[in-house]
């Protein structure tokens, strides 16, 4: 029975890819003749875009900076005799969550740094 199950979740993923690939080319494939009916040039719509990669650096930077500041916070929080025994208490999961939150934070700082600005 396991195996069966097995069997259906993989023919259905395959399903769904092939699908999916079947109904883009599809719309794609009406989207041309649309415009060859009204004789609108479609070499200037699917002209090859030039791409160039830029690694984020910059959001990179903000998400160590992040992580390493929630690093330090709990350092300096953890001598605090309240704060220990919280951390004693959940085994460390405190500082793994600080870590995430500060982290998530300079993530969204990141976002809203290297967005374009709309002048």
């Amino acid at each position: 029975m396991e195996d069966l199950m097995l069997a259906l979740i993989w023919l259905g993923f395959f399903a769904s890819v092939f699908f999916g690939w079947y109904y883009f080319l599809q719309a794609r494939n009406k989207e041309r003749m649309a415009l060859i009916e009204r004789d609108k040039d479609v070499s200037e719509i699917y002209a090859k875009r030039e791409f160039r990669f830029r690694f984020p650096w910059l959001k990179l930077g903000l998400l160590i900076t992040g992580i390493a500041f929630g690093g330090t916070l709990i350092i300096f929080l953890s001598g605090i005799p309240t704060i220990e025994k919280v951390i004693d208490r959940t085994n460390g999961f405190a500082i793994f969550v600080a870590l995430m939150l500060f982290g998530g934070i300079s993530m969204i700082i990141a976002h809203y740094v290297d967005k374009p600005s709309k002048n």
